[in-house]
């Protein structure tokens, strides 16, 4: 499409260059050639190469140039910012000058960027002034890091200590050096040599491997891309390899995308100016899920020493305006966060092509992600090594993405991208359980119940079919979360200081006494469900100098179903649905046998008590060094890896084993929810001791080949999925009485019987302070509230 020229004063031949023909050369030729005066300037901070980005509310951000602005609509001269402009197939090819302050160009004087640059060879190159001024406030703390899965991967958050201060970042990949296996993030963690560095893992950071020294921060630009000269530039790697301990701990896999593609390899051939507007994805250990798209190429963001340091790319906020069909479309500020460097950004087509994606006439067809096993496979450009924080328009804080070609870093580094190493994981592996049994739960009430539990089913978990594909759940940012899994993922490592111990109930072993276990003894007399009966019981143990630790499980419940209970007969249905979405977590974990039994990460070293044999506390150092061997990995393995090796099975066996059951009624009160509980916890050791999980497992072996050996047990296998549907129908009759105790028959307005959104939901789950706290067994203790009633 023909776009309009610069104004001459006559027609010349050979004609003059239109701009769509300027190639990438020729904006960096102008940019060099600029680049002294531009640098002068007092407004100007930055400058780039890229398309020519349209105000939204300008004319030809909805139409193209052989449709001119009629005369009645004026220019639009406000601010124009990387949040509220857009480009469009029409969008010239320009020099992006980023500026301090947005000013009319008569106020400028001498300080005005010039709106076109002229080469003395007579190539005459567009320059597209954009506003971004810097934000210097610190940031908002961040919710993440989110990971709960002790398999780890890129989009991991991690962390190296020294002198007296942290660096933290992300994981971006594996790579293999030498025979070596190393993990790939920025040259702020992975520098020094021989030091720890710790992955985020389940609301702690373990330790993962060292440092190597392998790293590099910058390389000519020249050298890089000889075709396009720049001898006065230096690209910005900033990237370092550290040496991980166990390759066995690992997949290839990113968290939060799925398998790593066929890396891109940037070039002066392959880079073209087609990649800006590109929509891009990452999972940064911080922010989570991050959806851009590439604004900007060889971002020059500061000169020293007469070099100019540059970054490949610059990622923005995505626009989803369905090509100008939407009017203000939503944009999520801001886009990255400190901590997120070091995450890759991948190429990220629709997951299901669009009508208006293929052109026929061109020879064009939809772009779709490859399909790897169990998740999607996108192809990897750039590793984030920063980001520029600046003010929107309208005052709102954000921060766009630097990054550098994957390509580039590897290159420097001699070094490969592990694409193929334990594969066949979901995208956000470890969540089938707890997003199944709620989701489920769902059909197995009755009346205005199953009518309200269906409305708000997808804010609770997901299908068979999503979670059997890996491709839909989104969790991170400040986005939402499905309930059932927010206890792992916003939970764990947000102000509940006492979250963890919510989740398991380690009561299978003889108390410090010689007396029955703690399972046994609630099994058989529900009595002994109270708080200050198992405070007793765990005191004996600690006053001893052993374990197991403190866990409430049963408790949590019925805390939650008194709470749900409150909120009903309050008519706040709002909270109703929250609870009873995270009670779904909860109770997940009741049917998982390594829940509640001190052989939680296998056997455990033991420490003798008179003449008894009791695991040692979690914080003596004999233990801590457990942890960290193939051995202690079972329960990952077990409840997370294992269910991922043939989701669909698992998924329609919980189906086939809930066929026929009746609905179960579980009493009128918190007790007999606890109750239920504990029979749930109880009736899975029954059906599979955790010996009988231990037993089978190989820990010479890799995650993929230990699941793959559980699944493969027969009796594993078809106990688990036993448990898990036990899980579906005690979550659902707990809802039901909890319906039923909380006044619903006198009545619950129609219009709260409803789809709740998103909006409402999250302030509740993250930020109200009230909402089913975290307890401590003490506080349970002293409250009074868990106590048998009389």
């Amino acid at each position: 499409m023909q776009t309009r020229r610069p104004a001459g004063t006559k027609s010349i031949f050979p004609p003059r260059r239109d701009y769509t023909s300027l190639s990438i050369k020729d904006l960096l030729d102008a940019r060099e050639a600029y680049h002294v005066y531009l640098s002068q300037l007092d407004n100007v901070i930055a400058t780039a190469i890229g398309r020519y980005c349209i105000h939204q509310d300008d004319w030809y951000a909805h139409n193209p140039p052989d449709r001119p602005r009629p005369k009645d609509v004026h220019r639009i001269t406000g601010p124009r910012t990387l949040a509220n402009s857009v480009i469009r197939p029409w969008s010239w090819p320009a020099v992006l000058v980023f500026v301090r302050q947005w000013e009319q160009p008569h106020k400028l004087a001498s300080d005005l960027v010039p709106s076109t640059l002229y080469l003395p060879d007579g190539r005459v190159v567009p320059t597209c002034v954009i506003a971004a001024p810097p934000d210097e406030e610190l940031p908002a703390p961040s919710e993440g890091p989110f990971h709960a899965s002790h398999l780890l991967g890129g989009g991991y958050a991690c962390l190296r200590e020294h002198q007296g201060e942290q660096s933290l970042g992300t994981f971006a990949c594996l790579t293999r050096k030498g025979g070596s296996y190393y993990a790939l993030t920025n040259r702020h963690v992975a520098g020094g040599d021989g030091e720890s560095v710790r992955a985020y893992i389940r609301g702690a950071y373990e330790p993962i491997g060292i440092t190597s020294n392998i790293a590099v921060d910058r390389q000519p630009m020249a050298s890089m891309f000889p075709l396009w000269g720049q001898q006065s530039a230096l690209l910005t790697l900033d990237a370092g390899l550290v040496k991980i301990d166990n390759i066995n701990d690992w997949t290839s896999q990113a968290f939060g995308i799925g398998e790593i593609g066929e890396l891109f390899d940037a070039t002066e051939h392959s880079i073209t100016l087609d990649m800006i507007g590109c929509p891009v994805r990452a999972f940064g250990g911080v922010s989570g899920v991050i959806e851009g798209e590439v604004r900007a190429l060889f971002f020059r963001y500061e000169v020293v020493g007469g070099q100019e340091h540059v970054t490949d790319m610059l990622i923005g906020p995505r626009r989803e305006d369905d090509k100008a069909q939407k009017k203000d479309p939503r944009i999520e500020h801001p886009l990255t966060r400190p901590g997120d460097s070091g995450t890759l950004w991948f190429y990220d087509p629709p997951a299901t092509p669009r009508p208006s994606d293929g052109n026929e006439d061109l020879g064009t067809a939809p772009d779709v992600p490859e399909e790897g096993a169990h998740a999607r496979r996108l192809r990897p450009l750039a590793m984030q090594w920063g980001g520029q924080r600046v003010r929107t328009a309208d005052g709102k804080k954000s921060a766009y993405a630097l990054g550098s070609f994957l390509s580039s870093i590897c290159r420097s580094l001699d070094t490969e991208v592990v694409r193929n190493w334990s594969l066949g994981h979901d995208e956000y592996w470890g969540k089938v359980g707890h997003f199944s049994i709620g989701w489920k739960a769902c059909d197995k009430v009755s009346g205005d119940l199953k009518e309200l539990m269906r409305l708000n089913q997808a804010r609770i978990g997901f299908p068979d079919d999503t979670i059997a594909q890996g491709k839909a759940f989104k969790v991170g940012r400040e986005g939402f979360v499905p309930l059932a899994d927010v206890p792992d993922y916003v939970w764990v490592h947000s102000w509940r200081t006492y979250e963890n111990i919510q989740h398991f109930a380690d009561i299978d072993i003889e108390d410090v006494n010689g007396g029955p276990s703690m399972l046994e003894r609630c099994a058989k007399n529900s009595d002994e469900i109270a708080a200050s009966v198992w405070k007793a019981y765990f005191d004996g143990f600690a006053n001893a100098g052993v374990g197991p630790e403190v866990g409430v499980l049963p408790f949590r419940v019925w805390q939650i179903w008194d709470a749900m209970v409150a909120y009903l007969k309050a008519k706040d249905v709002l909270r109703f649905v929250a609870a009873a979405g995270v009670m779904a977590h909860y109770v997940g974990d009741a049917s998982q046998p390594l829940h509640c039994s001190y052989l939680h990460h296998g056997v455990p070293p033991m420490r003798k008590v008179n003449g008894r044999e009791y695991p040692v506390p979690r914080d003596d150092p004999e233990f801590q060094a457990f942890k960290e061997t193939a051995p202690a990995k079972i329960h990952g393995i077990y409840e997370e890896n294992m269910l991922e090796v043939d989701t669909a099975t698992a998924l329609a066996g919980i189906d086939d084993a809930l066929k026929g059951r009746r609905p179960l009624n579980v009493g009128k009160t918190g007790h007999d929810a606890a109750t239920a509980v504990i029979k749930l916890m109880s009736d899975a050791q029954d059906r599979l001791e955790p010996m009988d999980i231990i037993n089978a497992d190989d820990p010479s072996q890799g995650p993929t080949k230990r699941a793959a050996a559980l699944w493969n047990n027969k009796k594993i296998r078809e106990a688990t999925i036993v448990s898990l549907a036990d899980s579906v129908q005690v979550l659902a009759a707990l809802w039901t009485s909890a319906w039923v105790q909380g006044g619903s028959a006198a009545g619950i307005a129609k219009n709260k019987i409803r789809e709740y959104t998103e909006e409402e939901l999250q302030p509740v789950y993250r930020n109200d302070r009230t909402f089913v706290p975290s307890l401590s067994l003490d506080q349970m203790a002293k409250s009074g509230k868990f106590e048998p009633p009389p």
